[in-house]
This record gives C-alpha cells, structure tokens and sequence, in this order.
C-alpha cells in the first residue's frame, strides 16, 4: 500500500504540472475495480486488489499489493460522443508511473481489467455518481469505486 500512495502522489504532483486540466473530473481519478460482468456470457468476476488511473492523457490499470500477479499497463485516454464515452488505446506494459516499455500488453492480461483489446476498448460510461462508476463496453460491464 505503501508504494502505492507514493505513485499516486508523484503522478499527482507530475499532473499538477500539465496544463490539462480533466475534462470529465468525475470520470477521471483513482478507482478500485469491484467487479466486471462479461457481455457475452453473463459470468461476474469479483476482484481484488486491481486498480484504474485515469487522466484525460492516459490511463493506467494495476494490481496494488496483490499475489495475482497481473501486472501493469497504460493507455491513451480520449473521449467520444459528446463525452459520453470513454476510449482506452494502445495498452502497453508499464515501464513505471505513467511511461511505457513499448511493448504491447498482452490481451490475456488485461481480461482481469475487463478488457478484451490491446488496441482500443471503447466503454460507454453508463454511470458516474456518487463515488461509483459503471462502463459498458462491448465484452464486459466493468462497476468501480472511487479511491
């Protein structure tokens, strides 16, 4: 838990220095992923220990202080549709805090995030109050908590 305040504090304090500020700020922060429900055939996976980053530049799934062992990726971050969706693109490994290996994350890896694409996973944000978030997309309905 200790490591992972620090990186929220750095990536706080790196944020801080853009010039971009959030363009959906309820949308956008630290969020534990509670839950995911795949479209296709109706199974709910309860997780543990998984956690999204999102910033209007880049987003970041990880495992925090769990055994699992699913590692970490990053992502760009966009908005579509009047910003009612959500656009998570070219996952990479995480190299650390923000940056990347370069190396594409492998799609196995990131089905324990509840998403099913290296290349783009487009979540429509189905709702977003009141510290709880739930996205659609096309392979599963992802429910997370504000951290």
């Amino acid at each position: 838990m200790k490591h992972f305040l620090i990186t929220i504090i750095i990536m706080s304090a790196l944020l801080a220095g853009c010039s971009r500020a959030p363009i959906r700020p309820d949308v956008e922060g630290f969020w534990k992923l509670k839950r995911f429900t795949l479209v296709e055939t109706g199974e709910t996976v309860e997780c543990s220990n998984l956690y999204y980053s999102i910033t209007n530049v880049v987003t970041q799934v990880a495992e925090r202080e769990g055994s699992n062992g699913y590692g970490s990726y990053v992502s760009r971050t966009e908005y579509r549709d009047n910003e009612t969706k959500l656009v998570l693109r070219d996952f990479k490994v995480s190299g650390g805090l923000t940056a990347d290996t370069g190396e594409d994350a492998p799609v196995e890896d990131l089905r324990h995030y509840g998403i099913n694409s290296q290349e783009e996973t487009v979540f429509e944000i189905a709702e977003c109050k009141r510290g709880k978030m739930i996205l659609r997309s096309d392979y599963a309905e992802i429910r997370l908590e504000k951290f």
